[in-house]
């Protein structure tokens, strides 16, 4: 990968540790397996003889597979952001100021939801 700024490499790389971090503090697989077996559960054409049950089964699948959707998207996000600096690389005059300029917006809107995430994580 060539990118022209060691500072937005080394903020990549910062970025990555944050969200590995939330990953981690998430338990993604375990969260996974947790959806599935909620799943499984809300599957269940006996869980509405419970209606308390079933409200805490729905609500707290939904949760889940919200936080995972979340994480998810910030991974990818992530992980195609070099190659938005990497096509800004190819491209040049004003196509490659405004790609760059591109690029680094998503990477400053990508710090702010990791960092969100990361908030809401440890709290």
């Amino acid at each position: 990968m060539k990118i022209v700024h060691p500072d937005v490499s080394a903020d990549l790389a910062e970025l990555d540790t944050t969200l590995r971090t939330v990953e981690s503090v998430l338990d993604v697989e375990e969260l996974r397996r947790r959806i599935d077996e909620l799943e499984h559960q809300a599957a269940d054409p006996e869980l509405w003889n419970n209606q308390e049950h079933a409200q805490k089964v729905t609500s707290e699948l939904s949760h889940a597979q919200g936080e995972l959707r979340r994480v998810e998207n910030l991974r990818e996000r992530l992980d195609d952001l070099p190659v938005l600096y990497e096509l800004a690389e190819g491209e040049e005059g004003d196509a490659a100021v405004a790609a760059h300029a591109d690029a680094d917006a998503e990477r400053a809107s990508l710090r702010v939801d990791i960092q969100a995430m990361e908030v809401r994580t440890l709290l």
